[in-house]
């Protein structure tokens, strides 16, 4: 047995409440703390900033140059500052997340000469809606980086799909492993969602950024009001967008309908009392919110981008339309609401062939602990 523990940095952007985050946190609060000693480095910012300052056995080093947007001076320090404490600690394993932390933070692992190098992709940086140039520079820089880097994990099976097609990486070393969820608390919205009556209530969660294709969720939520004057519309999120959105649903009269909430830590109670998720992204990988409402129970409308489709059934537990298309959303959502008993009993029939468990935090954590037992230690 190891007369000490691997040491594991995890690399960042920020850390607000994203898909990434919260699964990074996740990952972080159940690894076993006898086996790893835990480290992370990020930008310092974001809604969940302080839940991880809190774990005490976590040591962290945030600093305020790693942002999301490019900038060549700020870039550098990042990279040298994260060469050097890599070099310093002599980590046995870095496990980068998110685009721009994953470049500079791979990069810097390898020139300090770390062998294993992860990288987990919440959704590749390349996609159709972004010039062509800008497209194939960064799926040059994945290629490019996939070189050094040990195993790349995908968090659903259209971006493994994407990854082996675009040759970013040999077949083998790219690995799936889906996003876990607190399964427990989900079984009991479930349960407790059969019992009530539920309002007219259609929700998106989604940080407040052009992909997450907003305009498209205000442009439906105009005309599903037009059509059906019952329902409610609540965005959870925050992120660059906030202050166009709040103009934006002025402009369309949508100021008793459309309810911009900022992020909410537990959502519980939104996916207790839902009617509908509508998810209106125009790229995405896997979003963590719609395994969550798959497992409560609440129909979905969401945009194909591929991710989704690993547990979204159309016509079964939601409906699935072209991404870009408030006609189709609204036309989804006021199919749903219009027969919503038969919904219900459809999703119900559909959960009983779901393997709730396989969406558990346990199994994604059994899967990574495999991936980390295959490094060697750094240290003799």
């Amino acid at each position: 047995m190891s007369a000490h523990k691997k040491k594991i940095l995890f690399v960042i952007t920020y850390l607000e409440l994203g898909g990434a985050q919260k699964q990074l946190l996740s990952i972080i609060k159940k690894l076993n703390t006898d086996k790893y000693s835990l480290y992370l480095f990020a930008g310092d910012s974001g809604y969940l900033k302080e839940e991880f300052k809190q774990i005490p056995y976590l040591e962290k080093k945030l600093i305020p140059e790693l942002k999301r947007s490019i900038n060549p001076v700020d870039d550098i320090k990042v990279f040298f500052k994260l060469y050097n404490y890599i070099r310093k600690e002599r980590f046995d394993i870095v496990h980068t997340h998110s685009p721009k932390a994953s470049i500079l933070g791979r990069w810097a692992a390898y020139s300090a000469g770390v062998k294993n190098i992860i990288y987990t992709v919440h959704g590749w940086p390349f996609h159709k809606f972004m010039p062509r140039a800008l497209y194939w520079f960064f799926l040059f820089l994945e290629r490019l980086t996939a070189n050094i880097t040990k195993k790349i994990i995908v968090v659903s099976k259209g971006d493994l799909k994407i990854g082996i097609d675009r040759r970013i990486a040999p077949e083998g070393r790219i690995i799936l492993i889906h996003y876990g969820v607190d399964i427990k608390m989900l079984d009991d919205i479930y349960k407790r969602r059969k019992k009530r009556r539920l309002n007219d209530m259609i929700i998106n969660i989604s940080s407040l950024k052009r992909q997450k294709g907003l305009s498209y969720f205000l442009k439906s939520a105009k005309s599903i009001s037009d059509k059906n004057g019952n329902p409610q519309f609540f965005i959870i999120g925050d992120g660059p967008l906030r202050q166009s959105l709040e103009r934006d649903v002025e402009k369309e009269g949508l100021g008793d309908r459309v309810n911009i909430e900022g992020w909410v830590g537990d959502i519980s109670g939104l996916l207790s009392n839902a009617s509908i998720l509508m998810l209106t992204s125009l790229w995405e990988g896997l979003p963590l919110c719609v395994i969550e409402a798959a497992l409560a129970g609440v129909p979905m409308v969401v945009t194909d981008t591929g991710g989704s489709l690993d547990i979204v059934a159309n016509n079964r537990n939601g409906i699935v339309v072209r991404p870009g298309s408030a006609e189709e959303l609204s036309r989804a959502a006021l199919s749903i609401l219009g027969d919503y008993k038969r919904w219900i009993s459809v999703i119900e029939e559909e959960r009983k062939n779901l393997d709730i468990s396989y969406w558990s935090c346990e199994r994604m954590l059994d899967q990574l602990d495999n991936i980390y037992g295959t490094c060697k230690e750094a240290r003799t």
